[in-house]
């Protein structure tokens, strides 16, 4: 073997491992990159941050067919049932005609104050972020439930 030969071997291996080693490096930072992306982000009010979608895709789901508002989906939706299910904190059960007895005699509208405003252990608008649209759906689907 010639000296010339050996020169143009080790030149080319070299080049060889050089350009290999920066698709592995390229690989090495896409994965540590992934690895230090962010979990979540911030939105802050007044930006759409892809939530107008979801708004949409939720009017969608508590809309009845013909296109009023649905109080049994919105009632599991904004929360409602998480305490009026189980009773905690004394709400009254879904349903429960005698616990709604009294309630009922106060009328619709005293309910619907009573829940923008908020009564014993339950924050105003149960704590819900709740149009007062849907809340009366579901006061109406719950005053319904217990009549």
């Amino acid at each position: 073997m010639n000296v010339k030969q050996i020169a143009k071997g080790l030149v080319t291996l070299g080049i060889a491992m050089l350009s290999g080693s920066g698709a592995v490096a390229d690989a090495s930072r896409e994965a540590i990159a992934e690895r230090l992306a962010p979990v979540g982000s911030v939105c802050l009010q007044g930006q759409d941050c892809g939530t107008q979608a979801a708004q949409a895709e939720a009017a969608t789901n508590t809309e009845s067919g013909d296109g009023e508002l649905d109080g049994a989906s919105l009632y599991s939706s904004v929360g409602c049932a998480a305490c009026h299910d189980s009773g905690a904190a004394g709400a009254p059960g879904l349903g429960d005609t005698e616990a709604w007895a009294s309630r009922l005699e106060q009328g619709t509208e005293a309910l619907y104050q009573s829940v923008y405003e908020g009564k014993g252990a339950m924050p105003a608008r149960g704590g819900s972020s709740a149009s007062d649209e849907e809340i009366q759906a579901v006061v109406d689907y719950m005053v319904a439930e217990a009549e």
